[in-house]
C-alpha cells in the first residue's frame, strides 16, 4: 500500500495541556491516563465509529498455547517517519516474541487476521498513532528516523464458568520501547485490572498499582521496563457472554 499521509491534518486528537505523558514516562516509565483528558474533533467522528466497528470483525487468535478460544484479534505494522509523521502500511504482519518475554506463547513467528482495508485507511487510526508518538519522550523517540509501530486490535471474550485471560502469560514485560494501551468497551464483564509490579530486575511480590479501566479510551502508556498484568475478566451476569476489547499500539525503533 503507498504512503498513508505525507502532512499531518489540523483536526488531530489532542491530549489536555494538563499532561505530561512523557516527563512522566521518563520519570516512572508509565502513565495511566484517564478518558476525561483527550479530546476528540467532531471532524472525526465518523471514521472514529467506523474504527470501533472493527472489533466485530475479530478472528479467533489461533496460537494459543492453552487451547483457548476466548481471544480474537486483529494485527497489523506501519512505519512513521518521526520528521513527517507520515505513515506507509506494512504488509508483512507477523509478530514474534521470545520465549523469555512470553514463556507461554512466544518463541516462534505468529501470524494474525490482517487488519482490514477500512481499517488501514482510518483517519481516526492515523490520527492516534501519531499523537502517542508525540507524547512519547522526544529525547527518545527523535534518535531515530522512522518507528514500527504494531497495531493489534484484540478482543478477550468470558462466558459463565469459563473467564477470559486477557495475558495468559501472567506478569510480563513487553519487549518493545513503548507501548500504548486505549480501551474500547468493556461490555457485561467482572474484573479485568491492570496491575503494575514496578520497573526492577524483577517484579514485586504484590502490585504496586491497580487501575481498571471502565471508560472508553481510558489509556495508559509505558515502557519496556514496566512489569505488568491485567486480571481475569468474568461474565458480569453469569449467564450471558461479556467482553473487553483493547487497542494496542507498540513502538518499536527501525534500526
Amino acid at each position: 500500500m503507498n504512503n498513508i499521509s505525507s502532512t499531518v491534518r489540523d483536526d488531530t486528537i489532542s491530549l489536555s495541556s494538563k499532561l505530561d505523558i512523557s516527563n512522566t514516562i521518563l520519570k516512572d516509565r508509565f502513565a495511566l491516563v484517564p478518558s476525561q483528558y483527550f479530546i476528540f474533533p467532531e471532524s472525526k467522528s465518523y471514521s472514529r465509529e467506523s474504527f470501533i466497528s472493527d472489533w466485530d470483525t475479530l478472528e479467533v487468535d489461533l496460537h494459543m498455547a492453552d487451547n483457548g478460544s476466548y481471544r480474537l484479534r486483529r494485527y497489523g505494522v506501519f512505519n512513521l517517519d518521526q520528521r513527517t509523521l507520515s505513515l506507509t502500511y506494512q504488509t508483512d504482519n507477523t509478530f514474534y516474541q521470545s520465549l523469555e518475554t512470553n514463556p507461554i506463547n512466544g518463541g516462534f513467528e505468529r501470524g494474525f487476521a490482517k487488519l482490514q482495508d477500512s481499517t488501514i485507511g482510518n483517519h481516526f487510526l492515523h490520527a492516534l498513532i501519531r499523537m502517542d508518538f508525540k507524547s512519547l519522550p522526544s529525547s527518545i523517540t527523535s534518535k531515530d528516523a522512522s518507528w514500527k509501530i504494531g497495531v493489534h486490535q484484540i478482543k478477550i471474550r468470558s462466558f459463565p464458568g469459563n473467564p477470559g485471560l486477557p495475558t495468559p502469560e501472567g506478569i510480563h514485560r513487553d519487549n518493545e520501547a513503548f507501548t500504548v494501551q486505549h480501551l474500547i468497551q468493556r461490555h457485561n464483564i467482572a474484573l479485568g485490572e491492570n496491575l503494575f509490579y514496578g520497573k526492577n530486575k524483577a517484579p514485586s511480590k504484590i502490585a504496586m498499582i491497580t487501575w481498571l479501566q471502565e471508560d472508553f479510551f481510558d489509556s495508559y502508556y509505558f515502557d519496556k521496563s514496566v512489569w505488568h498484568s491485567v486480571s481475569p475478566i468474568e461474565s458480569l451476569d453469569g449467564i450471558n457472554e461479556g467482553f473487553r476489547d483493547v487497542l494496542l499500539l507498540d513502538f518499536v525503533p527501525c534500526t
